[in-house]
């Protein structure tokens, strides 16, 4: 009786021992590894714990703790790519720094123009772009919680300088717990070169018409001081005056017709043109210029041009310009060459002379406004040093290029290739 009674006990303890451990103990280590594996950010093996109440309340909660915290972290990301979507498609330069210049915060295009690597973290203002004047911009701006601007020149392949207008504004514990600024970098080099462009075409325009300016004045004021003037002095004062009030006309119908070129809402009043009898016209409008030079010239097409699609007082243009630069380079005796040929699914059409040629270094630049290859023959020669200038207009609005070609001491070719259509 005593073993049994023994074993009867050693059974009723076990059970309670059971009971204790399924109610007491089990569920909390259940509730213990389910606290662990939400801590770690990884799925937990069960949310429902069985055998105590108060533990799987405790289950219950930090399931959703869980879900809260996947949906939050699901709007964080969210924002983020929000964030990057934004900042990737800025066309300004980026970066936001903290209190001591830390950048905590940079976009693509920002990285593009320091060369900052794509893995490259962060680090200070200065390590990274490698400017003081910047450094110094964004502390003023975070001290002085007023924006700040400046601007900066960073060097570039073949000579070139890249022109940044830079703008730090400040912000500070009154929206974030994080002082600092948001410094943005805008290139400017555009707006500058077009600037110098404006700037050196005022003042090509004001020079080219100071000069026949200068000497009309100076005629007249002659002829006002002694108007009996002998005749044959007269006639060549008057000669001298009528010059240069032609090559003042060429040089404001030559402004005015760039200008119209330039200008953003141009059309062009495109029809079919039978080529070979507009280069047939040309050339005959030209002979008196050819003879009064003493110049051969020289016309020469195939038989199977097709119609072009282009604007004729536009295309005759070009033309003139191009002759006009001919007959002004070519020596008496020479040869003036007009061509038009097939080229795949344009037409070439191209100029030759047999004057004096254009130097290499200067090739690349005849087609600027007011660029003249040999300045010393400027005022000899009396061009307005805007014909090639509008010869690559106007070749530009129909879709088409132009080149040059010259070898000095033998002459220059210039060739314009149109789209047939």
């Amino acid at each position: 009786m005593g073993w049994i009674a023994f074993f009867a006990l050693a059974a009723v303890v076990l059970l309670s021992a059971l009971a204790v451990w399924r109610k007491w103990v089990a569920p909390w280590k259940d509730a213990r590894e389910l606290a662990d594996a939400v801590v770690a950010q990884r799925p937990p093996r069960k949310f429902l714990i069985s055998g105590n109440s108060s533990a799987r309340r405790v289950g219950l909660v930090l399931e959703e703790l869980m879900d809260r915290r996947g949906e939050l972290e699901k709007r964080v990301r969210e924002s983020e790519s929000s964030v990057e979507t934004v900042l990737g498609a800025m066309l300004e330069g980026l970066a936001v720094v903290d209190e001591r210049r830390h950048v905590r915060l940079m976009n693509r295009e920002f990285r593009r123009i320091f060369g900052v690597a794509d893995h490259a973290a962060g680090g200070t203002l200065l390590e990274l772009i490698h400017n003081a004047a910047v450094d110094r911009l964004a502390g003023e701006a975070i001290r002085s919680r007023d924006p700040q601007t400046g601007s900066i020149e960073l060097p570039r392949d073949a000579g070139d300088r890249l022109e940044l207008e830079v703008s730090a504004v400040p912000f500070d514990g009154n929206s974030t717990e994080m002082k600092g600024a948001v410094i943005l970098f805008r290139d400017v080099s555009h707006f500058q070169k077009v600037e110098t462009m404006r700037r050196d075409f005022v003042a090509n325009v004001s020079h080219e018409l100071r000069t026949p300016l200068s000497i009309l004045r100076g005629y007249l004021e002659t002829l006002l001081d002694d108007p009996d003037q002998p005749p044959g002095e007269l006639r060549r004062i008057l000669e001298i005056m009528e010059r240069h009030s032609k090559r003042l006309n060429a040089l404001v119908e030559d402004v005015l017709s760039l200008a119209r070129l330039e200008s953003p809402g141009i059309e062009l009043n495109r029809a079919e043109v039978n080529l070979p009898e507009l280069l047939h016209g040309i050339m005959r409008d030209w002979e008196k210029r050819f003879a009064k030079k003493q110049l051969k010239s020289h016309l020469n097409f195939p038989g199977n041009l097709p119609r072009l699609l282009a604007d004729e007082t536009r295309l005759q243009e070009l033309i003139y310009n191009l002759l006009d630069n001919a007959v002004k380079y070519s020596k008496p005796g020479g040869t003036v060459s007009l061509r038009a040929e097939l080229a795949g699914d344009s037409v070439r059409i191209s100029v030759a002379d047999q004057g004096l040629g254009i130097p290499p270094g200067d090739l690349p630049r005849i087609f600027e406004r007011f660029y003249r290859a040999d300045k010393s023959r400027s005022s000899e020669l009396r061009g307005t040093g805007l014909g090639l200038s509008i010869v690559k207009h106007i070749a530009q609005l129909h879709g088409g290029t132009v080149v040059a070609e010259s070898e000095l001491g033998k002459g220059t070719t210039i060739s314009v290739v149109l789209p047939v259509s």
